[in-house]
Order: C-alpha cells, then sequence, then structure tokens
C-alpha cells in the first residue's frame, strides 16, 4: 500500500512482461501535483508466455529481483503493494448499455435530479452483466451519458431527467489467469492495490488528449503480445490484442539461423531493420553468429536479418489494419512498446496503414534522467500515473480469501480517460 507521509506519497507499479519485468517506484507530492521517479529495477522475465503466467515460482523470482533492485535505487527501505499491469490473448473488450428511470417520492426536494445514488445504480446494473463464469469484469470505461434518449453528456450529476442512460467500454479477463499474476505479487510478500490493463496504461503514458480527441490507434509492441487501443472524440472505443510480439520476432530469428534466442537478441538490436528496403539503403552489413550446435560460426547479413524481422511486423501491423477499417484516425498511429524500438518500424507502418505512423515516448517524469528513456518504458510509468488515483486503500490485501479477491474485482469501475 501506498505510504503517506505528509504531502508526499510514495508508489509504485510493476509492468510484468513475457520478456522483462520492470518495477517502478516514484513519489507524489500533492502540494504540486507532481511525480518524482524514485527509482527503476529491470529484470529478464521468466515465466510467462503470450501476457500468461506458466510458472508461479519463476515468475515470483523475478518480481521479487525486479522491486528489490527498484527499493534499492529509491532509497526506500520497503512498499506493501503495487499496482500491476495486466495483457494477453485472455483480454476480451465488448460494448454495452444500459438505463435506469430516475424516479423520486412527490415531497422530494430533488424531484428527478440526478444525484451519486443514481449513478451507483446505474453501474450496478452494468457489473451485472452475462460475462461468464470464467471470466471477471477488470474495467468499465463510460463512454457517454444520454438523459431521456436526448441529450448526451459527459457528468450528468446533478442534471434533471426521467431516465438516464450509460454506454460503457467493458474489459474482461480470464479470471484463472489474472487469479494467477495476482497469486505472483502475493507470494512476494506485496499487495495489489489495483489491476491496470497495460495499453490503457501505455495510453496514459504517451498519447495526449488532442491525440485521443481526433482520433488515434495506439499500437503497443510488447514482448508476448501486441495490444491496439484506439480512442476517439476523447474515449477509448476499441481494444484487441495480437497474441505475439517482439519476442516471436527473435524466435524466428534464433529458429531460422539455428542461435540461441540470447544471440538472436544481440544481432535483431544491432543490424535489424523493419524492412529489407532500409536495410538496403543502409548498405548490407555482414556479421557472424555463434550456432548452438557450438560449430562454425554462421555468416549472415543485415538484409537477410530484416526480412526476417519484416515478415512478423507486416503481420501484426495487417491484423491491426483489418480491426482499425473505417475508424477514423485524424491523429494517425502511435507505436510504443519495445518493438518500436526497431529502426524503421513507423516507415513500415506509414506503408501500410498509409497514414502518419509515429514512435510514441512515455511523459517525462522528473528522476528518470539517468534511465534509458524508451517506449519500453510506458507501461510502467503509466502504471505510476494510474496508481497515484487509488492510493488510499488496496484493493487486494495479501491473505484474504479467494472469493472476497475476486468479488472484490467485480465491484471495481475506472474511469481512465
Amino acid at each position: 500500500m501506498s505510504v503517506n507521509m505528509s504531502e508526499k506519497i510514495i508508489l509504485s507499479a510493476l509492468d510484468i512482461g513475457t520478456t522483462k519485468i520492470c518495477a517502478i517506484i516514484g513519489e507524489y507530492d500533492k502540494s504540486v501535483s507532481e511525480y518524482h521517479v524514485l527509482g527503476v529495477g529491470k529484470v529478464p522475465s521468466s515465466g510467462m508466455k503470450g501476457g500468461v503466467v506458466v510458472d508461479i515460482d519463476q515468475m515470483r523470482k523475478c518480481i521479487d529481483d525486479a522491486v528489490t533492485k527498484a527499493l534499492e535505487k529509491a532509497g526506500v527501505e520497503k512498499i506493501t503493494g503495487v499496482t500491476v499491469g495486466i495483457a494477453g490473448d485472455h483480454i476480451r473488450s465488448m460494448e454495452t448499455e444500459h438505463a435506469i428511470s430516475i424516479n423520486r417520492p412527490d415531497n422530494s426536494k430533488k424531484v428527478n435530479i440526478i444525484d451519486e445514488k443514481d449513478m451507483v445504480r446505474l453501474e450496478d446494473s452494468i457489473k451485472n452483466i452475462n460475462i461468464g463464469i470464467d471470466r471477471e469484469i477488470i474495467h468499465v470505461i463510460p463512454q457517454e451519458y444520454i438523459i431521456n434518449d436526448q441529450m448526451v453528456v459527459k457528468n450528468p450529476l446533478g442534471m434533471s431527467g426521467n431516465k438516464l442512460t450509460l454506454k460503457a467500454h467493458v474489459i474482461t479477463a480470464a479470471i484463472n489467469n489474472a487469479r494467477d499474476l495476482v497469486n505472483c505479487v502475493q507470494k512476494t510478500g506485496l499487495n495489489v492495490n489495483d489491476i491496470v490493463l497495460e495499453p490503457l496504461a501505455s495510453a496514459e503514458a504517451v498519447l495526449t488528449y488532442d491525440q485521443k480527441d481526433l482520433g488515434v490507434c495506439l499500437i503497443d509492441i510488447g514482448g508476448g503480445t501486441s495490444d491496439i487501443t484506439i480512442f476517439r472524440n476523447g474515449h477509448l472505443i476499441k481494444t484487441n490484442i495480437v497474441g505475439f510480439g517482439g519476442e516471436i520476432i527473435t524466435r524466428d530469428i534464433a529458429s531460422l539461423v539455428q542461435t540461441s534466442f540470447v544471440e538472436a537478441e544481440r544481432i535483431k538490436k544491432h543490424y535489424g531493420w523493419a524492412t529489407t528496403k532500409l536495410a538496403k539503403m543502409e548498405g548490407v552489413r555482414e556479421f557472424y553468429i555463434k550456432p548452438v550446435n557450438g560449430k562454425t560460426d554462421i555468416a549472415l547479413n543485415s538484409v537477410q536479418l530484416s526480412d526476417f524481422i519484416e515478415a512478423r511486423l507486416r503481420e501484426i501491423f495487417l491484423f491491426a489494419r483489418e480491426y482499425i477499417k473505417n475508424t477514423p484516425l485524424n491523429a494517425g498511429i502511435v507505436l510504443t512498446g519495445g518493438g518500436s524500438l526497431l529502426r524503421g518500424v513507423e516507415k513500415l507502418g506509414e506503408e501500410i496503414f498509409g497514414t502518419n505512423c509515429q514512435i510514441g515516448f512515455p511523459t517525462h517524469l522528473n528522476g528518470l534522467e539517468n534511465e534509458s528513456y524508451t517506449p519500453d518504458f510506458a507501461t510502467g510509468i503509466g502504471l505510476l500515473h494510474s496508481a497515484s488515483k487509488r492510493y488510499l486503500k488496496p484493493k487486494f490485501p495479501s491473505g484474504q480469501s479467494k472469493m472476497t479477491l475476486w468479488n472484490k474485482i467485480k465491484e471495481r469501475l475506472s474511469e481512465f480517460f
């Protein structure tokens, strides 16, 4: 749980990915409404595949290592809870619409004036939708309120009406996958203060209000998944997840040239381009890699390597293009996450999407001056922003029963944007 010290609050976030785990400890000064990053701990991830935990013990150790590093850099003795990101191809989203009547006794002084109790009733009706016994709601994001089937408003509190309708974007997760994620964190002795969908956190860190208002698609190319979120008129309108990301590119390289994952990742970063055309424009670069069989080094060049990379990136982008077709995106496409660090990736994006494509760097926070300030920090920084919204009490105290834990997840509503 975050610690309240005068006007300063210690915040902590945990980005648990397929290829890396990033723990960030920050400080929020309420008196000036400013964040300051105290420490970052980043370690290779083990025990997760495609955003899903496959080995709890390995994942617990990785989380513990990342948090320990962050604490050492922050000069903080301990934290008791974290805001945790969740992703994976088990995430689903849907649109829903619910309405309630606004009726008051004749002698009420607030005849048909919408109050907080009405908002709670309306939200409860959303929470009770049938999503199946194996799934849980992790976010309900209001898109618009409608009064008397006529007037669209952002905040109906204090307004008059006989009927109030809410259109919302509902995001759900497979309950077992979410439970495993929480268990991994709790096994380190930490509480889970909140669970936040990782692409929403990334959007919080890299997108401006103007981009969300005009219409923008954020593609977060992580290690295990590539997450697609679309905003328009300031609201989240669509989410989808591709079940693979940058890790599969590395594994393709390792398999095709018969080398280790570590060696494949190294050459991808040093010699790879997003397209063979760009690799040729730079000039063909030849290099040697060590094979797994330990025999003679294998000769390869940057154009051959980039051919492997381009094939997978095209697959991700073509999936996204199909998903976003017929959606006006006046602010274009924004790419973030570790996969967006591949050289020339925005050029391939512009070719495939036929619109402006740019790399999304996370919002600058004081205290990150000595860190590599790149898009792979986007989710962690977005989670830190989100942590400030719910620092008063933990949502998932360690040691509570599974039934209580998941009933609490059902009760959560989040208005992110």
